[in-house]
């Protein structure tokens, strides 16, 4: 079994560096994002794209013989379908699916019963599947209306079928070149940060009759992905398209290109298991690295609200302190003073006298500490809505060297989460804790979750 420069096995590394900072994670309110990881189970290549772009065709391809998925110009499949390895060849959708998966892919549950109703398992005697997990996804389209939804959160299982997989291939085609709201929508949102294992794959390249087809195609492709992509550099894109279907009669355009671009991606599905390593690391450094700018945050803001809320009682103090001090020496001058307190007469009034100066003064205290608590809950929203403008500050060093571009992007998934911690319980946030951050950075800078294959 492999091992990471300890001596450990993967997973037994991996463990203890998550439990190391369990504590950590526990005290900020932060959820681990990678829970479960399973470093010496196959590889998952994940397929997304258009409807009728050509990803149950590619899959057909890919495996050989007989087709497996269902192709056509319309949308033909609304599951995700796991295709895993096995002598007796069937199909299995819903729960009875998910219990046949890897542990990894559990928090599928979690969707709800939409999407379990979703997932298919196709079980294939196919070579390819003894070596990894191939998995189809339905076809991104336009909605007709913005009120119309799938039943589940699709960008969600989106986002963790990126987090899991090792490649993800993006596939269009020149009818729809990037086109569709829920591409965009995916490639602006769950897919950010994941760039690193997507592969942009521009299919049905042999239907162009000229190379001046082709081109408008690809510049149209080119243009649409520069606008969802929030990244500087746009991608490779691999220009492809699959023998043996529909194609133009005459063309121009010299394929060979596109032949070496397609065995380019068909190599990186085969060996997908040599990413596996190497994708594992940088999702637990990723992981541990939203941990880290969780807390540095959070342990910033959760400083300024605690000197705020210390000079709020303060204030509340000497504020109590002062009505008291006044209603007593007006009641003092007005009333009956401490020297004519003698008698059970003026004993009495200036009893009665003194509770009332209590009172009021308890009175004021109440108003006092509405006022204060409002005013620290609005500088909380403060704090909360200028999150941003605190990270630049908090990260301004790193964000000023400009080798970091992945910081913004680990923020963006990081915020949405600190916030509701914030809200929920910043009470119970360390004022404390650079010690924790600078042994999780320590672990973060030594790279010591798996040793590269």
């Amino acid at each position: 079994m492999p091992t990471s420069p300890l001596g450990l096995s993967r997973d037994e590394s991996i463990r203890r560096l998550y439990a190391r900072h369990r504590a950590t994670a526990d005290r900020f309110g932060y959820t681990y994002r990678r829970a479960t990881v399973s470093p010496n189970s196959l590889p998952y290549v994940l397929f997304l794209g258009n409807h009728s772009s050509g990803k149950s065709s590619f899959i057909n391809y890919l495996l050989g013989d007989a087709p497996v998925q269902d192709a056509g110009i319309a949308p033909t499949d609304d599951a995700f379908t796991f295709l895993l390895y096995g002598e007796e060849e069937r199909d299995v959708m819903g729960q009875a699916a998910l219990e046949m998966l890897a542990d990894e892919l559990a928090p599928l549950r979690e969707f709800g019963p939409e999407l379990v109703q979703r997932v298919r398992v196709k079980v294939r005697r196919r070579e390819m599947l003894k070596s990894v997990v191939l998995v189809d996804s339905p076809g991104m389209i336009d909605a007709s209306e913005e009120s119309v939804s799938r039943g589940y959160d699709f960008f969600g299982t989106i986002k963790f079928l990126a987090e899991i997989t090792d490649l993800v291939l993006m596939i269009f085609d020149p009818d729809k070149p990037g086109t569709t709201s829920e591409a965009v929508e995916a490639m602006k949102g769950p897919l950010t940060g994941f760039f690193f294992k997507l592969r942009l794959v521009f299919n049905k390249c042999d239907r162009f009759t000229s190379m001046y087809d082709y081109a408008r195609a690809y510049g149209a492709l080119c243009w649409n992905l520069a606008h969802a992509l929030p990244i500087k550099d746009l991608p490779k894109i691999y220009n492809c398209y699959l023998p043996g279907l529909a194609r133009a009669e005459e063309s121009s355009i010299d394929r060979r290109d596109f032949d070496a671009l397609r065995e380019e991606i068909v190599s990186e599905v085969r060996n997908a298991n040599l990413r596996r390593a190497d994708n594992i690391q940088m999702a637990v450094n990723k992981d541990l690295s939203c941990l880290e700018m969780h807390a540095r945050v959070a342990l910033r803001v959760r400083r300024m609200l605690a000197k705020r809320l210390w000079a709020a009682r303060v204030l509340f103090a000497g504020g109590v302190a002062l009505f008291a001090a006044a209603g007593f020496l007006v009641a003092n001058a007005c009333g009956i003073s401490v020297h004519e307190a003698h008698g059970w007469r003026n004993g009495f009034l200036f009893g009665l006298q003194t509770l009332g100066v209590l009172g009021l003064s308890g009175l004021s205290g109440f108003v006092f500490f509405g006022v204060m608590r409002h005013a620290v809950d609005r500088y909380l929203e403060q704090q909360i809505a200028s999150l941003d403008a605190t990270f630049s500050v908090e990260y301004s060093r790193e964000l000023s060297l400009g080798a970091r571009d992945d910081l913004r992007q680990y923020w963006a998934q990081v915020r949405p989460a600190l916030a509701e911690i914030l809200r929920a319980r910043w009470h119970d946030l360390p004022l404390f804790a650079w010690g924790r951050i600078r042994r999780l950075q320590a672990d973060i800078a030594r790279e010591l979750v798996v040793e590269k294959k």
